[in-house]
């Protein structure tokens, strides 16, 4: 049956890429790629140099492997790596990323193409980071003698799903690799898959939230204008949540006098939307970029700045979670010290919560986030001791890199 399935995968590729190639050569994330992905333009390669060949799906995956990359680089200089990415954006912040010397797109994945690109890298080894399972790219490695090891290993249960109605083909793509997961669910659905080497060593995301003091908050808290008024921030909204968090914060600015607000929405375009919800509240608001004195409310429209806005809060709530959307992480305003509310829909971010251990607060609906904010503004004694108890737990887990690399050293014997 694997047999079937692997052959019958091969097949559909290697037809199937030229049509998509057409039909995607416009759009944002393939235009001016295809003949690289096809195949038909191969990067150039320093010679003899060591080299490896990472591959990070998008943004999110890049930013988690930076810090591990340039770990490698430092440890060993003469190290070229060569990363690939499947969206544009992924690949315009891995070519400002140091630690990577080629940055090519993610080439389609049937066996004749996969292994122009393999013969002409001639990886030390084939890194993969969280869940990218290319039978192409990692059977044609495996016929290559390369190792193949994921790092930050994460399988969600949507994706387990998806991947156990083509058991025989996972199985046969997962056995000789090893995996290296961030939580022991992730380890456990993998070994379920087939992996027969799986281990956790934690989430490289964690060695990405930067050490945090009182006078950064202090100088955040300035910059928003503030002051010594109670400040509640709304991070990474998703669409379907503005009308709810608008409308806990109205309610909350008549239990709370002096309510300072913050809503950080997920996408640019919410913007206009969020703006007309806190119109109808007849809430005083400014947008970020063009700050005003006296306003009760400020909407986000800038970017890189969530983490830090975190930090100029006393409750924070994390979007994405009061609709069906997996959740955003909780551990940026626990890295704080700030108290953190979610909703019930955290799929994409259970390591987190495990993390934790608890020492957060879920709400269903704009009436009990409403009233967790309330308490934790009216009470912050009693929170600032939950929120210390989650920050501790955090602090405990850094130095995930470092496990990641002693891992790989074993792994990869680099």
């Amino acid at each position: 049956m694997a047999g079937f399935l692997i052959l019958l995968y091969r097949m559909l590729v290697s037809v199937l890429m030229w049509p998509a190639a057409l039909a995607l050569r416009r759009h944002p994330n393939f235009a001016g790629t295809i003949a690289a992905r096809l195949g038909l333009r191969l990067p150039e390669v320093p010679d003899g140099r060591p080299l490896i060949w990472v591959h990070a799906a998008s943004v999110g995956e890049v930013r988690a492997a930076s810090g591990l990359l340039a770990e490698l680089k430092r440890q060993m200089p003469d190290l070229v790596i060569c990363l690939s990415s499947m969206t544009a954006t992924g690949r315009q912040v891995a070519s400002k990323d140091a630690a990577a010397d080629l940055v090519i797109p993610f080439p389609f994945d049937s066996p004749r193409v996969m292994r122009r690109y393999l013969l002409r890298l001639s990886p030390r080894a084939l890194v993969i980071v969280e869940t990218e399972l290319w039978p192409g790219m990692i059977l044609e490695a495996g016929r290559l003698g390369i190792p193949v090891v994921i790092v930050n290993g994460r399988m969600t249960e949507r994706s387990f799903r998806r991947y156990a109605r083509v058991l025989p083909l996972v199985k046969n793509v997962l056995e000789d690799i090893e995996v290296l997961a961030m939580a022991h669910a992730d380890a456990e659905r993998f070994s379920q898959l087939g992996a027969g080497r799986v281990q956790t060593v934690g989430n490289l995301k964690i060695d990405m939230l930067v050490s945090t003091d009182r006078s950064a908050r202090e100088r955040l808290r300035g910059s928003l204008g503030a002051g010594d008024r109670p400040v509640f921030i709304a991070g990474s909204v998703r669409e379907g949540e503005e009308e709810m968090v608008v409308d806990a914060v109205r309610s909350v600015a008549s239990r709370i006098p002096g309510l300072f607000t913050v809503i950080a929405p997920r996408h640019p375009r919410q913007i206009g939307r969020l703006s007309d919800l806190v119109k109808e509240a007849n809430l005083r608001w400014c947008l970020r970029s063009g700050m005003e004195a006296g306003v009760d409310l400020v909407i986000v429209d800038t970017m890189g700045e969530l983490f830090g806005l975190y930090g100029a809060s006393d409750a924070a709530f994390v979007g994405g979670s009061l609709v069906d959307l997996g959740g955003q992480n909780v551990l940026e305003p626990i890295a704080w010290g700030v108290p953190t509310i979610h909703g019930p829909h955290m799929s994409n971010f259970v390591w987190a919560l495990e993390l934790v251990d608890g020492h957060t607060v879920t709400v269903r609906d704009s009436s009990s986030l409403a009233g967790a904010v309330a308490d934790i503004l009216a009470y912050p004694e009693k929170y600032r001791v939950m929120a210390a108890k989650a920050r501790a737990l955090v602090e405990e887990q850094r130095g995930v890199t470092q496990r990641y690399l002693s891992k790989l050293e074993d792994v990869l014997r680099i």
